[in-house]
């Protein structure tokens, strides 16, 4: 293993205590000279290694936990600001046990739900707490974006969703949401997708991490610095890590009948790949995120992640023409990318293709300078302590007075259906009244307009004079005497 692949799952990396490690405890300083040691069985000799031995383990496991970066410190989390919602008199009554039994009356009873109602139960239900609601944020998230009221969705019930599954750690289900918006319509925020790839990332869920960067790509909006960074290095994570998770289709297949059954159509459509929502190959989707997301970074970085990311996503045309625009311009390469890149390219079935590939790319070692010794993991994760030391105290400033935005939406639109609902019935009060009215009128004035109620009553005789047309028909009669002849 390199140093350009991030450390393997659930390990540090190992020291191995050899025979020979009691000698070399020894030989550490100690008060600015060397001792040797004493004798065999001397208790002081076993209580002087045991103390050494404690402190190389101490190291160990500080090393280990360094392997395991936080990108993002406690304080991103705005934990403070985000917490105080419960507070929040429109909140703090909700108890989400049974507003999600009223939800699903409403439901039954309506065919809908309203977007408000969801956003206060998503809020409300705090991730803290021992109760698992889990399934039921699914089935309201679903049902809400299957109905008309999908439109009004509020940005924080996204945020609020995503939050609560992430401290449940329902990563399955985490991906299946926003692996699926036509079905559940949730979008991470910038804010949220670096709260998730750092979460994942600390977990050594290459995978989680990727797909959440993958997410940004498909909606062809890579964020602010932070988010890039996050990005990029949660795909080169999954790109150069042997023991991934799996990356599982949470799309749903349609059902097929157990019968074939055909139907008669107007015209066939043309089968069409998109290639960009109908992508299904892991290596493709992160390989298109690299390739678009590697620009934006830019230097070395950039350079080496942007080639790999075309190799990936097997756009061999796009491939040469950047190792063409890299040949010609400031930025070099990391010579594991050119290796990785190579394997990839040997794998190319297009002959020309690949042959040309190889011409480029001999040209590009040619060029002194282009190819660099240099580890790309370590390099990676400097970039991202640097861009998270520039734009963190910012992004928090943001994300607090994006939680009091959201609050005051929050009531400004609770306060708008509730004038909604008190209009309806309103209206629904004015039609009763009219209503009774018209037949209060009808029996105070009938001698008044009784000449007119006789001219009508004559219209309907009228109407009904030919009684022909509505009499029923006849039943055949049946002759019982009939024989049918001999054949």
């Amino acid at each position: 293993m390199t140093n350009d692949m991030p450390p393997p799952k659930g390990k540090g990396r190992a020291i191995n205590f050899t025979p020979d490690i009691h000698k070399l405890l020894w030989t550490h300083e100690v008060t600015g000279c060397r001792q040797t040691p004493p004798r065999t069985g001397d208790m002081a000799t076993r209580a002087v290694l045991s103390r050494h031995i404690n402190l190389l383990h101490r190291t160990r496991l500080c090393f280990r936990r360094q392997q395991c970066c936080e990108y993002l410190s406690a304080a991103y989390q705005c934990e403070e600001a985000w917490n105080g919602r419960l507070q929040s008199p429109l909140v703090k009554n909700v108890k989400p046990g049974d507003y999600i039994y009223d939800l699903e009356q409403k439901y039954k009873r309506e065919g809908k739900i309203s977007a408000i109602d969801v956003d206060l139960l998503m809020n409300a239900v705090d991730g803290s707490k021992a109760i698992d609601l889990v399934s039921d944020v699914e089935e309201i998230v679903h049902r809400l974006r299957r109905s008309r009221e999908s439109v009004f969705t509020l940005p924080s019930t996204h945020h609020a969703v995503l939050r609560y599954l992430q401290l449940k750690s329902a990563t399955d289900t985490i991906l299946k949401i926003i692996s699926d918006p036509l079905n559940y319509g949730i979008f991470p925020d910038h804010y949220t997708s670096n709260l998730l790839m750092d979460t994942f990332l600390e977990q050594e869920n290459y995978t989680a991490a990727a797909r959440v960067a993958s997410v940004n790509m498909l909606q062809e909006d890579f964020g602010p610095p932070l988010t890039q960074t996050l990005a990029l290095a949660s795909c080169f994570a999954y790109v150069t890590c042997e023991n991934n998770q799996p990356w599982i289709n949470y799309k749903p297949k349609p059902e097929e009948p157990a019968e074939e059954v055909k139907i008669r159509v107007k015209y066939l459509r043309n089968p069409y790949f998109d290639d960009h929502f109908d992508l299904q190959d892991p290596n493709h989707i992160v390989g298109k995120t690299l390739a678009w997301l590697s620009p934006l970074v830019g230097g070395m970085i950039g350079a080496s992640c942007e080639l790999l990311g075309w190799a990936l996503y097997n756009k061999w045309g796009d491939l040469e023409a950047a190792l063409h625009r890299i040949k010609d311009g400031n930025d070099s390469v990391a010579v594991s990318m050119v290796q990785r890149i190579k394997e990839i390219i040997d794998q190319c079935e297009d002959g020309d293709a690949q042959e040309r590939l190889k011409v480029a790319m001999s040209h590009l070692e040619q060029v002194e300078g282009k190819v660099k010794e240099v580890e790309m993991w370590p390099a990676i994760q400097t970039l991202l302590s640097q861009v998270t030391a520039q734009a963190e105290q910012q992004d928090i400033k943001a994300q607090n007075d994006t939680y009091q935005y959201w609050e005051k939406r929050r009531a400004e639109e609770f306060q708008r259906q509730l004038d909604e609902y008190r209009k309806r019935e309103l209206l629904d009060e004015i039609e009763e009244k009219k209503k009774d009215l018209a037949e209060r009128e009808q029996v105070i004035f009938f001698f008044d307009n009784k000449e007119k109620l006789e001219l009508v009553l004559q219209q309907k005789k009228d109407q009904y004079k030919d009684k022909s047309k509505y009499q029923k028909k006849q039943k055949k009669k049946v002759d019982t005497d009939y024989i049918p002849p001999e054949v």
